[in-house]
C-alpha cells in the first residue's frame, strides 16, 4: 500500500505557530507601547473599539473575528499580520546600534516642511521602515539595527559603517551605539 505523501503543513513545528495567547500579548504590546490606556483607545477610535472589548481581547476572554482584527490593526497602523503572524527572527543577532524611530519621525517632519529633506535621509528612513515591516516590528519606538543592516546601509549610502554610525549620531538618531 501507497504510504500518503505529506502535506506542507504537516510538518509545521509547534514552536513556532501563532497561538491565542501569543495575539493576546501582542495586542496589549502595541496598546502599552503608544502609551494608551485601554479608556485611551475607546476615545481616540471614537467608541469604535470599546475599551471593555479591547480588555476582553487581550486577556483571551473573548474571541477575536477577523473584522475586529483589521479594525484594530487599522487603528495602530500595523498590518493585520502583525497581530496575526509571530515575529520574524532573523539569523544575524549582533546589533550595532539602537536607532530611536521617534527621532527619525520628528527629523523627516522638519526637514520635510522645510523642504530639505536629502537623498540620504531619504534613503535612511525607507531602509529603517523596511527593516521594521521585515521584522514585523510595529509596537516599539525604538529598532535594534544589527550589524549588517548597517553594513547594507552604508553600502547603499556609498559609505563606510563606522561614517554610517557617525551620521546617525549626528542626526541624533542612535540611542546606544556598540
Amino acid at each position: 500500500m501507497d504510504k500518503p505523501l505529506l502535506m506542507s503543513h504537516d510538518r509545521i513545528s509547534l514552536s513556532v505557530m501563532t497561538t491565542n495567547q501569543s495575539i493576546c500579548d501582542r495586542l496589549r504590546a502595541i496598546r502599552t507601547s503608544r502609551g494608551y490606556s485601554l479608556g485611551d483607545v475607546e476615545r481616540a477610535s471614537n467608541r469604535a473599539i470599546r475599551a471593555v472589548v479591547l480588555g476582553s481581547y487581550e486577556r483571551g476572554d473573548r474571541s477575536l473575528s477577523i473584522k475586529k482584527a483589521l479594525s484594530i490593526a487599522q487603528f495602530y497602523g500595523v498590518p493585520l499580520s502583525y497581530l496575526l503572524e509571530e515575529p520574524k527572527n532573523c539569523a544575524f543577532s549582533t546589533f550595532a546600534a539602537v536607532i530611536d524611530l521617534r527621532e527619525i519621525k520628528k527629523l523627516v517632519k522638519n526637514l520635510d516642511q522645510k523642504g530639505l529633506l536629502s537623498f540620504e535621509i531619504r534613503a535612511i528612513t525607507t531602509f529603517i521602515s523596511g527593516v521594521v515591516k521585515q521584522r514585523n516590528d510595529y509596537n516599539g519606538e525604538v529598532l535594534s539595527i544589527r550589524a549588517i543592516d548597517i553594513s547594507t546601509l552604508a553600502m547603499t549610502l556609498g559609505k563606510n559603517p563606522q561614517a554610517l554610525l557617525q551620521l546617525l549620531g549626528e542626526l541624533d538618531l542612535v540611542l546606544n551605539n556598540r
